[in-house]
C-alpha cells in the first residue's frame, strides 16, 4: 500500500513540476458533486466475497479544482459516502452499512482542454474518516463502529467529462487496508486462548470497494 501511494505521489509531483513553466495556475472551479455507488467488500475467503451482493448507498459533497496548466489539474473533494455489502435469503435482508466522510485528492487530466465538451481522466488516494457502521437484519439492528477502525485509505481512479458547469464522472475506489479492528475485543469476549481453534492471532482482512458514478455543477 506504501509503495503504491508513493507512485501516486510521485506522479502527481512530476506532474507539478512539468506544469510550473506553462500558465499560471490557480482555482479553476469549484462546485457539488452527488450520485450512487455501488460498494462491496474483499476479504479472505472467496466463498464469502461470491457470497455477497453489493450495496447500493448515497454518495454526494463538495469539491474544488486548482489548475495547474491547461491540462493538469489537482481536485481535493469533501465526500460522505456510504459503503458496505448486503445479502437477501429468502424472507430476510442483511445489509452491513459502512458510512465515511471521504476526502480525495485527485490528479486530473483533461483530454480535450480546448473543446467544448472536455472529457478527462483522474487518480489519486483517498483518506475516510468512519462515521458510522451498522449491522441490519430485518427490523433488528447492532452498532459496530467500535470493531471498524476509525481510518480507511483507498485509490481513486476513473474518468468524467465536463460540459460548461456540468460534471459527470465515474469512478471506482480500491481500499488498500483492513477496516475490521475485531481480533482483541473477539479473543476477549469468547475468553480465546493461542492454541484454540476459534483464537484470532490478528484481525480479518476486509477491505472496501465502490463504483460510483456522480453529476455535478460548478459554481
Amino acid at each position: 500500500m506504501r509503495k503504491l501511494l508513493l507512485l501516486v505521489g510521485i506522479i502527481m509531483i512530476l506532474c507539478i513540476s512539468a506544469s510550473a513553466q506553462q500558465t499560471t495556475a490557480g482555482i479553476t472551479g469549484k462546485g457539488i458533486k452527488l450520485g450512487i455507488g455501488f460498494a462491496g467488500i474483499n476479504t479472505d475467503y472467496d466463498e464469502l466475497d461470491e457470497f455477497l451482493d453489493s450495496r447500493v448507498g448515497f454518495t454526494g459533497g463538495a469539491f474544488m479544482t486548482y489548475s495547474l496548466n491547461r491540462q493538469f489539474a489537482v481536485q481535493p473533494e469533501i465526500l460522505y459516502v456510504s459503503k458496505g455489502a448486503e445479502k437477501d435469503l429468502f424472507f430476510v435482508s442483511a445489509e452491513w452499512s459502512i458510512d465515511y466522510l471521504e476526502l480525495p485528492v485527485l490528479l486530473k487530466y483533461d483530454l480535450v482542454p480546448d473543446g467544448k465538451v472536455n472529457p478527462n481522466l483522474f487518480i489519486g488516494p483517498a483518506f475516510a474518516l468512519l462515521l458510522s457502521s451498522e449491522l441490519r437484519a430485518s427490523s433488528y439492528s447492532v452498532d459496530v463502529t467500535d470493531v471498524m477502525k476509525s481510518m480507511d485509505v483507498g485509490l481513486v481512479f476513473g474518468g468524467g467529462i465536463e460540459y460548461k458547469r456540468i460534471t459527470f464522472d465515474v469512478r471506482y475506489t480500491l481500499g488498500l487496508m483492513g477496516t475490521v479492528d475485531a481480533a482483541d475485543e473477539w479473543n476477549e469476549l469468547t475468553e480465546a486462548e493461542p492454541g484454540d481453534y476459534y483464537y484470532l492471532e490478528s484481525d480479518p482482512s476486509v477491505k472496501n470497494t465502490n463504483l460510483s458514478f456522480m453529476i455535478g455543477v460548478k459554481f
